[in-house]
């Protein structure tokens, strides 16, 4: 080749896999100043090889486009590493040893905070066919206000000191879109159920400062960039999360990474879903004025920091019974749920109404919405919404999305490809909200189709790949694993394996198809001319191994924009 261009680094004897439209595998790349200047064989690939080449020979190991989260929590996440850790705890007298140990570490007057709890897990009230409550805890944290997070990261329960100092008491009524647990007599027990209610519950919690975001979200960066991750998308952050706890995802946590990005320090690129309500209740009034106040022109270089996206609630979770069904739950006959919006009179169409009314806002501003979906009935709700929008405000996709939707009725995702309407989806292999088994139990047949994709990839849908992850992040490959293998955590048989999808659409899941999810698939999400060299390496090929070895693959070197930001 005549006038050769010298690379700043070439990485060769590897097996690329491209995840071009082709899916095709390569040997070499070729890389200069973050980009990715040639792939090929690696004679042709050799060629750019100068003095000040560096040289990384992968000795046959599986390359692939570097990972991206399409929805998780990294806020929370690295908040949660200062929580005491609750996730295995499966008796009320472990639960209390711990808290006790905990507040005997913890200064008199100061806040102990649980993550990750499960309260259907704790065997004596399942046995007693209970629901855990303050009094369970009150003898042991009695000198300390105490939040107990629950693992959906939607409810929590708290002690009599931290009722005590929230205000509120038996005359307080439900927020708009939540629940408070009562006794027969009215008097609050202690659960705060779904988001307006967690708002309430920590409204005097300390809040974090930007200097301590700042060394929250570098540590969960360092993480992600080990699990082979150069990108992902914060799913909710802005306003909407002041109030919430320790404000681990609000205006501060914005702030936070702007700085990171002014001073260079960002390892991996982030997209922020930017959420927005009053203590957890959303309204379009709500969103017009933090549209409005909120300096969206501020973030400048968008391949690092961009936030397009408007993040919207419909409905809850089905363990909860909070997910809007189209039919009873399966373990609750007669009640199927509801959605965010409205009080407790309000009709179905009322409450449709008021979501179509805060998407048809963002989308007429331009920006693209994602909307938290999960039982069929509010999938339904946000499709029609969105094509609401579409039609009446035509123009440019604003590659709106549904997120957890996979419970949704084939006819709305016929609906959804039609008018290029995209599925965020977390196959994660374990806990009560993705195992197959334990959600058929509240939703019935339902349940068993959750996380299914097969069909819905099939009919054109673009799936991205997340982990949701709020305490713990899950790595993309158990996530592929989960969906490729479709057993169920709780026992291992295999669910509907007739739902099962292949590797490479595993694989596309969190590369290409989440880089469109982004609107960035020009840029990064395969390894091809023109792209961003964010790269990860694997210990094994995931192409050749059994699938139920996937998620043990490692990663053992991960590339951003042609720097390497973790090896193995």
């Amino acid at each position: 080749m005549d006038n050769v261009v010298y690379a700043d680094c070439v990485l060769i004897n590897g097996k690329v896999a491209t995840v071009d439209a082709h899916f095709s595998f390569k040997r070499a790349i070729a890389v200069k100043q973050g980009w990715i200047i040639n792939v090929g064989e690696d004679q042709e690939i050799q060629q750019h090889i100068g003095p000040q080449t560096q040289v990384i020979d992968l000795e046959g190991k599986l390359i692939l486009p570097a990972a991206h989260d399409s929805h998780i929590h990294i806020g929370w996440l690295a908040d949660s590493w200062h929580c005491l850790n609750c996730q295995d705890v499966r008796s009320l007298a472990e639960l209390r040893e711990r808290l006790r140990d905990q507040a005997a570490r913890t200064p008199a007057g100061e806040w102990i905070r649980v993550c990750g709890l499960d309260p259907n897990a704790i065997e004596e009230c399942a046995a007693e066919q209970r629901s855990l409550t303050r009094w369970d805890i009150d003898d042991v944290t009695t000198d300390h206000p105490t939040l107990l997070a629950l693992w959906d990261g939607h409810s929590c329960i708290i002690n009599s000191r931290a009722l005590a100092l929230s205000g509120l008491d038996a005359s307080t009524p439900d927020p708009l879109g939540g629940h408070l647990g009562r006794t027969a007599s009215g008097e609050l027990d202690g659960n705060f159920i779904d988001l307006p209610a967690l708002h309430l519950a920590s409204g005097t919690m300390p809040r974090l400062t930007v200097a301590a975001l700042k060394e929250n979200l570098l540590a969960a960066q360092r993480l992600m960039n080990s699990e082979g991750y150069a990108s992902y998308t914060e799913g909710a952050m802005g306003p909407g999360e002041n109030t919430r706890e320790v404000g681990a995802a609000g205006d501060r946590a914005i702030a936070a990474y702007r700085e990171l990005q002014d001073e260079g320090k960002l390892t991996a690129r982030v997209s922020i879903a930017f959420y927005s309500a009053e203590r957890g209740v959303q309204s379009c009034a709500t969103l017009k004025r933090d549209l409005d106040s909120f300096d969206f022109s501020l973030f400048t270089d968008r391949d690092w920091l961009d936030c397009r996206t408007i993040k919207l609630f419909c409905d809850g979770v089905p363990t909860s019974h909070t997910a809007w069904m189209n039919q009873d739950y399966a373990d609750r006959p007669g009640y199927r749920g509801r959605s965010v919006f409205g009080g407790p009179g309000a009709t179905e169409e009322e409450q449709a109404e008021a979501l179509q009314q805060m998407i048809m806002l963002a989308h007429q501003r331009g920006f693209q919405v994602a909307v938290h979906a999960v039982g069929d009935k509010a999938v339904k709700a946000t499709v029609n919404s969105f094509v609401q929008a579409i039609q009446r405000y035509p123009g440019e996709s604003r590659r709106h999305y549904v997120l957890h939707g996979s419970m949704g009725d084939r006819q709305d995702f016929v609906t959804a490809a039609k008018y290029g309407i995209l599925l965020s989806e977390q196959p994660s292999p374990g806990g009560p909200a993705y195992d197959y088994e334990q959600r058929a139990r509240y939703c019935g047949i339902k349940g068993e189709i959750c996380k299914g994709l097969r069909d819905i990839i099939d009919l054109g849908i673009i799936v991205a790949g997340g982990s949701d992850g709020i305490m713990a992040l899950v790595n993309w490959r158990k996530m592929v694993q989960a969906a490729v293998t479709r057993k169920s955590s709780s026992s291992g048989k295999v669910i509907r394996p007739e739902l099962a999808i292949s590797v490479a659409d595993g694989v596309r899941m969190y590369t290409i198809n989440a880089a469109c999810q982004e609107g960035k698939e020009t840029v990064r999400g395969s390894i091809e001319i023109g792209k961003v060299a964010d790269f990860q390496v694997l210990d094994r090929d995931i192409f050749a191994i059994a699938h139920e070895e996937i998620g043990d693959s490692r990663v053992v070197m991960t590339m951003v924009a042609g720097n390497i930001v973790f090896q193995d």
